[in-house]
């Protein structure tokens, strides 16, 4: 299984050629992780799509790098009616669009393939060859203005590279899935895991998973079927681990002997520690032979203001997320970063990091997600102000945590 790449789809707007054609810079704005569907999608609340109005009346393009639809714990048709309000004002201010998917809208790409080896096995070409052809189609039909562009795994915009990051995963597994990584490999008949994945390495470890979780979620008692299944893995977990735990409690549960096993033993993304997610980074661009320069990721909720990675080869940003999810706010990896409602700017290779709920607080986001169709009510003050700890290089204040701020000047 390899990379699918680019396909636009011409459609009426022409506003990004348009600046293009007299030497101006394009300007998109880059969105990640809306989990539309999912129940915690903020943009499906009337207050969340006013405070993100402003971003796609000034953009030109609009990137989504991935899980734009929640297509692992809910059905397609709940993702799709979730997600229609917001793209009904991506039709109607953005003059294209950038799509590239990641682990929770999987299965657009899974139906592409299937496509593609059914018109192979017929003897006829798919109807697209190129993209992501249902996801294409998706957005086509639900932003007929706009000009279309799916990508998957990455894409390269101005020298930008985008991806959605879930590949970090395979480098910073979770021991609730420690068994599922194991099985993974098993099935894919690899005697060994190599040293470098490939995309169809990438590939063989997480589609089946996710297929699995989407046909769950499709059923008629989809939650109650996925609750089984997970209640499944974290007993299985449990009794992997139980050895592990048992030989802490032996060993007195000392402090040194307990931060090297930690550091053994694998974590969920959201669990890990910033800097084991920033190597993980590292080595996804290594491993996709991504050329040094400006790499885009979505994937853990966290945002990131231009992180320079230890090889001093990749400058790394992180649109972060549009979910209201106490637990990725609240975990060692984010170190209390996570907050949503984050975008990138990117004009030329400028790139801004910008907070847009930062004067939101828990309770009024829960009500937003309760309650998705009551009133927006503007703040009195602009919402574009950083989150403290989102502030960029030498403006933050003491004890902001290091890995998120920009570093020095890339390697060559």
């Amino acid at each position: 299984m390899g990379s699918v790449s680019g396909s636009a789809t011409s459609a009426g707007n022409a506003g990004p050629s348009r600046r293009a054609n007299e030497g101006m810079a394009i300007r998109r704005l880059i969105l990640s992780d809306l989990h539309f569907g999912s129940g915690d999608d903020l943009l499906r609340s009337a207050a969340a799509l006013e405070r993100i109005e402003p971003e796609l009346q000034w953009a030109d393009e609009l990137v989504l790098n991935g899980d734009l639809l929640e297509l692992v714990f809910a059905s397609l048709e709940e993702a799709v009616d979730a997600a229609r309000p917001f793209l009904a004002l991506v039709n109607r201010h953005v003059g294209r669009v950038h799509y590239v998917l990641g682990n929770h809208d999987h299965h657009l790409v899974s139906m592409a393939r299937d496509e593609q080896r059914f018109g192979d096995v017929l003897g006829a070409p798919a109807p697209e060859r190129s993209g992501v052809a249902p996801a294409t189609r998706l957005l086509r039909a639900l932003c007929p203005d706009v000009d279309v562009v799916t990508a998957y795994p990455v894409c390269e915009l101005d020298g930008m590279h985008v991806m959605h990051g879930h590949y970090i995963a395979a480098h910073v597994s979770s021991s609730d899935w420690h068994l599922m990584d194991n099985l993974a490999w098993y099935l894919t008949g690899a005697a060994v895991r190599p040293e470098r994945l490939t995309v169809s390495d990438y590939e063989g470890l997480i589609a089946p998973l996710y297929e699995l979780m989407y046909q769950i979620a499709s059923l008629p008692s989809g939650r109650r079927a996925q609750r089984r299944f997970e209640r499944w893995l974290d007993s299985a977990a449990a009794i992997a681990r139980a050895p592990q735990h048992a030989s802490r409690r032996l060993a007195g549960l000392a402090h040194a002997v307990a931060d090297r096993d930690d550091a053994r033993r694998p974590l969920p993304v959201h669990d890990a520690p910033t800097a084991r997610v920033l190597e993980a980074m590292q080595i996804v661009c290594r491993n996709l032979d991504t050329r040094p320069g400006t790499v885009l990721f979505g994937h853990t909720h966290v945002p990131l203001d231009g992180v320079v990675t230890a090889d001093g080869r990749h400058r790394l940003f992180n649109s972060g997320s549009w979910v209201c999810n106490h637990r990725a706010r609240s975990s060692v990896a984010s170190g209390g970063h996570a907050w949503p409602g984050t975008v990138l700017r990117a004009t030329g290779d400028a790139i801004e990091l910008r907070g847009l709920l930062a004067d939101c607080d828990e309770h009024e986001l829960a009500r937003w997600v309760a309650d998705p169709r009551r009133d927006a009510v503007r703040p009195s003050a602009p919402p574009l102000s950083r989150r403290r700890g989102m502030r960029r290089a030498g403006a933050g204040a003491a004890g902001d945590d290091p890995p998120l701020r920009a570093a020095g000047p890339l390697a060559g």
